[in-house]
């Protein structure tokens, strides 16, 4: 039986995303610029947040820096503000010995569900940031749609907006494969190519492909 964990729809999994080429492109441009500003865009399910994970995981093999922040109502400026601040800080070495105040690595700050934080003194935290020029820092929202209120903190900037949409069947094929390797199973058992097929053709979402196949266990 194939171990429900590697098909839970509410368990993003940044081993199996696949939009990676678009990932890719976010953090090359991050090591070669700063300042900039991109909006991850797609339904509810669609895989945002595992396009986050993705990133904050292997940001580090391209020598970029990220903080992950699930957004939400329950965000608030202060803690926000203290996880930021650590991760700008420049290490020990730099501090004393160069003066240095920040790190010298690009970083990316990566926040989700942007439509549900509250707190405007997060926005404004970050754009006063994006300003600072002695960083090298950058920033991606994910949301299901653009944020009309988020928008004016960020006026007069370029943002870069990325659409995720159902990859190919080919793609999910693959994907839905190596999840149920994971779990235990072997090719597409226990569910049979055809059934994983069919699923994937009569869904609008990844998340609602998991959850069919987890009803079909």
């Amino acid at each position: 039986m194939v171990e429900e964990i590697f098909l839970n729809p509410n368990e993003p999994n940044p081993n199996f995303m696949v939009y990676k080429e678009e990932a890719r492109k976010i953090i090359l441009k991050a090591l070669g610029s700063k300042s900039e500003c991109f909006w991850i865009l797609g339904k509810t399910g669609i895989g945002k947040t595992t396009f986050l994970l993705w990133i904050n995981e292997f940001a580090p093999l391209y020598k970029v820096d990220s903080i992950y922040f699930h957004g939400g109502e329950e965000l608030k400026f202060e803690e926000f503000k203290e996880k930021v601040e650590k991760k700008l800080q420049a290490s020990f070495f730099s501090r004393i010995f160069l003066r240095k105040k920040y790190s010298e690595r690009p970083i990316l700050l990566l926040i989700d569900e942007v439509e549900h934080i509250k707190d405007e003194n997060i926005f404004k935290y970050i754009v006063s940031k994006l300003d600072e020029t002695e960083l090298h820092l950058s920033v991606v929202f994910a949301s299901v749609e653009m944020v009309e209120e988020v928008k004016k903190y960020l006026k007069g900037r370029d943002i870069e907006k990325v659409y995720l949409e159902m990859p190919s069947v080919d793609v999910l094929m693959e994907m839905l494969r190596k999840r149920i390797e994971a779990g235990g199973g072997e090719d597409f058992q226990p569910f049979g190519k055809q059934l994983v097929k069919d699923i994937i053709e009569s869904s609008s979402t990844i998340r609602e492909v998991l959850i069919k196949l987890q009803e079909a266990l």
